[in-house]
């Protein structure tokens, strides 16, 4: 049996390989607080606000015990071997879920990225096919359509934090291996997307500058240094991949992929990286339809940007180059 909580709270039967239906949306709010304090009992008051909030019923206890038997009965039909088991029962004031901690999604994810940190400086490569296989587990923003209470919005929260670390080491560790070519274009999205985060504008400043962009690379870290002068928050990751010792830096040489033709050049026709996690997913998770439309919105602001800065630089060439044309023809007169 696995449970998640990397997307929309859900049950899946390995044996069956189908996921096991919820009936309605409070079963899932349900499901998804039991499942952020796994094997710890969450006392009924709780349970109560992450499902109704401040609109509790008049009578919430009873309203949360019929939720509670029937994902016990949806648990035994799934598990039909621990009808004199069942994993969710009471324990003191409230209800506890019993499982093994490797049953559920996010603790798979965790150890996998562990294991990938571990990794990172000796083999970037096994590193990134571990990040690339922890972030496939993700289905959708964590706990999407679950509760929303404070118990699972914080829980929440974190993950999404440690989705974002992920995607950082993954960057990270494809620039050791000389991707820069496939990863410039995903660390412009996340840029835009999460521009407080100068771990992945240090990396996009990388990547340019190993594609032999130069200019773009100066204006992405111009951009990091105005952001540092208004004060804006920024947030890292645990690696900065330009400032912390030990981190890539623009002086490193390229590692070769099998085929270059010497040491530290990638291979000009670069394969995708199978498993590579698809481009909605790098930005916001295999998200919802306001994730993407938020997305395109801030890439037509920083597009609209762009371009009334190019219309005022060129017309400053412009005029310069009208005071330039007379000032040569009385000279040559």
């Amino acid at each position: 049996m696995q449970f998640r909580v990397l997307g929309p709270p859900g049950i899946y039967d390995d044996v069956r390989r189908a996921s096991v239906q919820l009936t309605s949306p409070k079963q899932r709010a349900l499901l998804g607080a039991l499942l952020v304090r796994l094997g710890t009992p969450v006392p009924t008051e709780e349970l109560i606000r992450e499902l109704w909030g401040n609109n509790a019923p008049d009578k919430a206890g009873n309203a949360l015990q019929a939720h509670v038997s029937r994902l016990r009965q949806q648990l035994i039909e799934a598990e039909p071997s621990r009808a004199n088991t069942p994993r969710l029962v009471v324990r003191g004031p409230g209800y506890v879920l019993q499982a093994r901690p490797e049953e559920l999604d996010s603790v798979q994810f965790r150890l996998q990225v562990t294991r990938a940190k571990r990794l990172l400086a000796a083999d970037p490569r096994a590193a990134a096919l571990l990040l690339r296989k922890a972030l496939g587990l993700w289905r959708g923003p964590a706990l999407d359509g679950g509760s929303h209470g404070p118990l699972c919005a914080a829980a929440a929260a974190r993950l999404e934090e440690e989705r974002l670390t992920a995607l950082e080491d993954l960057c990270d560790a494809s620039l050791r291996i000389g991707r820069h070519e496939e990863v410039v274009r995903r660390l412009e999205e996340l840029v835009v997307a999460h521009p407080a985060r100068a771990r992945f504008r240090d990396q996009l400043a990388l990547a340019l500058q190993r594609c032999g962009r130069q200019g773009e690379a100066r204006a992405v870290r111009r951009g990091a240094a105005h952001q540092a002068e208004d004060r804006t928050p920024v947030r890292t990751g645990n690696v900065r991949v330009l400032r912390e010792p030990g981190s890539l830096r623009a002086t490193e040489p390229v590692p070769a992929e099998p085929g270059a033709a010497g040491s530290g050049t990638a291979v000009a026709t670069m394969e995708p990286v199978p498993g590579w996690p698809a481009e909605g997913d790098l930005v916001d998770g295999p998200g919802t339809q306001g994730h993407e439309l938020h997305r395109l919105r801030v890439r037509v602001e920083e597009l609209t940007s762009q371009q009334l800065a190019l219309r005022s630089e060129l017309q400053r060439l412009t005029a310069l180059l009208e005071e330039r044309v007379p000032a040569r023809r009385r000279d040559s007169a």
